[in-house]
């Protein structure tokens, strides 16, 4: 999976390594299954794996990228604070 372009995140160089044919599915408040067809997502993979670098990564959060919400016409809603996070069609 060390394919594709690099990228910088939190400090640390990353492949953005691309899949292809992906279904995300999210579930609903009235719990139904919504779901999301993609033809490409990167997948970030770390260039260094030694001990050092995999305990820094580890902190970083996964990440939905604003390309995704904006392709989909979603919004993100995050309130640390509250404790509340989902994603509005």
């Amino acid at each position: 999976m060390q394919s594709g372009e690099t990228v910088f995140v939190a400090g640390h160089r990353f492949f953005n390594h691309p899949i292809k044919d992906v279904t995300m599915n999210f579930r609903t408040e009235s719990d139904e299954l919504f779901k999301v067809n993609l033809q490409t997502i990167g997948s970030l993979i770390p260039t260094k794996t030694d001990k050092n670098t995999m305990n820094d990564i580890k902190a970083i959060p996964s990440i939905i990228g604003t390309d995704f919400l904006e392709d989909q016409k979603l919004a993100l809603y995050f309130n640390l604070s509250a404790r509340i996070v989902y994603i509005e069609c």
